[in-house]
């Protein structure tokens, strides 16, 4: 059993990450840890982790390389049959690996994922805790994609999930991707999937900061796109219903990302609005048939047409949104409706 975790500056949190994996129950561990060239403490504390405890395998590189790379290193080296990444801020229950594990077996699954508890740090340092949604009263075995849709409609993390080996295979990180390069990794893995298995259980600590990679704006999420295109790309030679089901969701969330996002940076408005019509341009030329596709929410279809050809009318409601963290409202939401707690994530 392999766990593979990337790490870059995270002085404050490896050690809290380090502490959760070999704190398992489930023992028969490699524990592959990738230092990216840290500027910070980050390397020496892995390297007195892996002086006491010879499950850890550190790599340390000369050079900064991003998360893919990293990640790619890990993939490399890594011998167990099973792989779980953990990201270096985050951890994991005390029996996680063993719960999935045990799923795994179970049902001779090549995928069990898991819920995920975010706990979201906002800038006055007001720390919330919620799950994305309602955990459900008993797992979900879902087999294939060709069997259950609702596969490509699950979390595309992809921390916190057991995936078999050879269900990974030579498949790596596209490391072109400096963000969003997971949605890419997820689907590649949900196309191939021949039983996939959720488990009703909060396994993984998700931490969040309002100043983390992905809660930051500006345009650099317009990489989004390149990501869409290369899972438009996995999918083409499945059916069309399914072909559809992934252009909606991903449609969906390239407009969400736009107006919560891209449009929150620097530039001028008359450059944001140039902005917007591009992306939606950008987004019709990689999806062209999506009015008519089916899953797609009626009110972003309407959304768009009414928007990308009237400027005046996108002026008026980038201002708007400009003046909103969206992200934080939708996180106070969920820490309201979906609240919940572990009062020891290793007990």
């Amino acid at each position: 059993m392999s766990v593979i975790i990337p790490a870059y500056n995270v002085e404050q949190y490896i050690s809290r990450c380090l502490d959760s994996v070999i704190n398992q129950v489930y023992r028969n561990l490699e524990i592959i840890v990738i230092d990216d060239a840290s500027t910070d403490n980050t390397s020496r504390i892995i390297k007195e982790y892996a002086e006491k405890d010879n499950r850890i395998i550190p790599f340390y590189s000369s050079v900064n390389k991003g998360v893919s790379a990293t990640r790619n290193i890990g993939l490399e080296a890594c011998t167990g049959d099973y792989i779980v990444f953990v990201d270096s801020d985050d951890e994991l229950t005390k029996e996680a690996i063993r719960r999935m594990i045990d799923i795994a077996v179970k049902y001779n699954s090549d995928f069990v994922d898991s819920y995920h508890l975010l706990y979201y740090t906002k800038a006055n340092k007001k720390q919330l805790s919620f799950t994305e949604h309602k955990i459900p009263k008993k797992l979900l075995v879902l087999g294939a994609v060709n069997e259950n849709k609702k596969i490509l409609s699950m979390y595309t993390y992809i921390t916190g999930k057991l995936y078999r080996r050879d269900l990974i295979d030579n498949l790596r990180f596209d490391e072109s991707l400096n963000i969003y390069e997971d949605l890419v990794f997820d689907n590649e893995l949900k196309s191939r999937v021949k039983n996939y298995v959720f488990l009703n259980k909060v396994l993984y600590l998700y931490y969040q900061r309002e100043d983390s990679l992905i809660n930051t704006f500006g345009k650099k999420h317009l990489m989004f796109l390149d990501a869409a295109r290369k899972v438009k790309e996995i999918y083409l030679n499945y059916n069309k219903d399914i072909k559809d089901k992934v252009s909606a969701i991903l449609f969906q969330n390239i407009v969400l990302t736009l107006f919560t996002k891209v449009i929150k940076n620097d530039d001028n408005l008359g450059d944001n609005v140039e902005t917007t019509k591009k992306c939606l341009n950008d987004l019709i030329n990689i999806f062209p048939d999506y009015q008519d596709n089916k899953y797609l929410n009626k009110l972003i279809k309407k959304f768009v047409i009414k928007y990308i050809n009237d400027d005046e009318k996108l002026k008026k409601l980038i201002k708007k949104l400009q003046k909103k963290n969206l992200i934080r409202l939708y996180f106070n939401y969920l820490s309201i409706f979906n609240k919940y707690e572990i009062k020891n994530p290793l007990l």
